[in-house]
């Protein structure tokens, strides 16, 4: 007489696990879903795993043991496949556990959505204790309990979700013929990219109903050691299975999972010379497959190797440090940022501008920033100005600042222009380097805040939001007339001059925001008028950044 299969099979792989396995097996045992095959692959363990399978289980017929020599975990979950008799397939690795409601509510969507797997959330738990619950989908937030569909004919969201086998539940026939590749580590890529390429969605339960344990001596996901190269081989198998998929943006997400990837290979602590040499292959696979740095807005991924891994992503500093200035606190700031400077050198130079359209060529990084003697970025200068450069395929990103000048901090944000956005410090701009090639070499003779606000105009420009990431030191202030001359009658400046008006009344109000006392300030807005009148630039019109002082100096108009 033949057995009716079960309805699931449970695929429990297990290699020198003997202080773990009885958990696993046990909370197979509380499953509310019965209707249930476990086969236990004994990988050749040398512990006394064997035994605690053996007293684990007991008499418990749903329970399957098969030993064999070791030969890793992709075999043993490939040799569980062959095995299976249930038309429903899922994984549960030595050292975890299933919730007791595993089995019964992934059954249940998997049958009433008629869905070809189902993947649910998680719990980490820890060896000191601590637990605390993951969707299983990376960047997620929490929503309600309800389940849902997740679309996967997009790379990007297929790249988001995690690639384990075991938080999850498969029909036969989805998996196929597709096995685990033999003697491979970080396994779970492949298979789970080739399934995701021909399911097309997946049914999304957000209870935490797999527990994973973190911190077990010897877990692939902690290895510091040569095996973590493994992990771009996977990347590389990876890489062929997407490219000859039907999935959307395929290259982005290829690169925001290449990113993620990398940076939790780098997480372990372990040897500087083996991180040295991973991130050189990483780089060298990123540049033979086209891949770029893309965290993809998760903050959780630290941004310290992506100048390495990817040109786009690599920032020259220029430090102006004319005699009797000190450099020491800007390299200082330099030196912690979250992004790291690719290169910085220190001149003695005194125009900003004039020394970056000269400077440049010899640069090697992709972007460049001039900033002065004391100047002080904050940790995530650099890395908000590129990240925001690659998502707003912007030449010129400006950086808000706060300028120490005068009786209080002020905030310099961007001019609040209609046509485009505007600095008015040198400091203030990261400029992609390519495009420095193609503007007019009389930029270089303009004063500084002048050519400033014009390379904001020539290039295309936007700002890294409304919060200063830069501290001004002092500087040596232009005279106003010249500045009013130049503005007026600069051939390389494609804006109206209406506009530039308006570009110098904003000046002149940083420079009289900066005054220490109110009759310097008065003498700063008579002067603006003067300067404004020879300089015959029409009147502004002022929007309200402009105090009335200056607004009646300068004869102009409230918007």
């Amino acid at each position: 007489m033949t057995t009716a299969p079960p309805a699931i099979s449970i695929i429990l792989p297990c290699h020198n696990l003997g202080a773990h396995i009885g958990a696993a097996i046990a909370s197979l045992q509380a499953q509310d879903f019965t209707d249930f095959e476990a086969l236990v692959i004994e990988d050749g363990s040398t512990d006394d795993s064997l035994a605690a399978i053996r007293a684990s289980a007991r008499d418990d017929p749903r329970f399957r043991l098969i030993t064999q020599a070791h030969q890793g975990l992709s075999v043993a979950r490939s040799t569980g496949l062959e095995a299976a008799r249930a038309p429903v397939i899922g994984f549960l690795d030595g050292d975890d556990a299933f919730a007791p409601g595993f089995l019964s509510a992934h059954f249940h969507e998997l049958t009433q959505s008629r869905a070809g797997w189902t993947a649910s959330a998680l719990t980490l738990t820890w060896p000191d204790g601590r637990r605390n619950d993951h969707p299983a989908i990376h960047g997620s937030t929490p929503e309600d309990d309800t389940p849902r569909w997740i679309d996967l004919t997009d790379a990007r969201t297929v790249a988001r979700l995690f690639p384990s086998v075991w938080n999850k539940l498969y029909r036969r026939e989805l998996i196929g013929a597709t096995r685990f590749i033999p003697g491979a580590l970080y396994e779970d890529h492949p298979f789970f990219w080739t399934l995701a390429c021909k399911a097309g969605r997946i049914r999304y339960l957000p209870q935490p109903l797999y527990h994973y344990r973190r911190g077990r001596a010897g877990q692939i996901t902690d290895r510091a050691d040569d095996a973590i190269f493994q992990q771009l081989d996977r990347l590389r198998e990876v890489t062929r299975i997407i490219r000859a998929s039907p999935l959307r943006h395929r290259d982005q997400g290829l690169s925001q999972l290449a990113t993620r990837l990398i940076h939790e290979r780098l997480e372990p602590p372990g040897p500087p010379a083996l991180k040295s040499r991973f991130v050189t292959e990483a780089a060298r696979l990123m540049a033979e497959e086209g891949l770029v740095w893309d965290r993809a807005g998760a903050h959780d991924i630290r941004p310290a190797p992506a100048p390495q891994l990817d040109p786009r992503m690599r920032l020259s500093v220029l430090i102006l440090a004319p005699p009797g200035t000190d450099p020491g606190p800007t390299l200082q700031a330099l030196d912690v940022q979250e992004l790291p400077v690719w290169e910085h050198r220190t001149v003695t130079a005194r125009r900003a501008i004039d020394t970056l359209l000269t400077q440049h060529p010899s640069l090697s990084g992709t972007w460049l920033a001039v900033l002065r003697a004391g100047d002080l970025p904050a940790p995530d200068w650099a890395l908000r100005a590129l990240e925001t450069a690659q998502a707003q395929g912007a030449s010129c990103v400006i950086t808000p600042a706060r300028h120490e000048s005068g009786t209080e901090p002020l905030d310099m944000g961007i001019l609040p222009l209609p046509e485009h956005p505007a600095a008015p410090d040198p400091a203030m701009l990261v400029l992609h380097r390519p495009a420095l090639a193609t503007l007019p070499e009389a930029l270089r003779h303009l004063p500084d805040p002048v050519a400033a606000l014009t390379l904001a105009a020539l290039l295309p420009s936007t700002g890294t939001g409304p919060d200063p990431t830069l501290t001004l030191a002092p500087r040596k202030q232009e005279p106003l007339a010249p500045l009013a001359q130049s503005l007026a009658q600069s051939t390389l400046c494609p804006l109206p001059q209406s506009t530039r008006a308006s570009l110098f009344a904003q000046l002149a109000q940083i420079r009289m925001a900066c005054a220490p006392s109110k009759a310097q300030r008065l003498a700063i807005a008579l002067r603006a008028g003067i300067a404004r009148r020879r300089a015959r630039l029409p009147a502004p019109l002022c929007g309200p950044e402009i105090g009335p002082v200056l607004r009646f100096c300068l004869g102009g108009k409230r918007l």
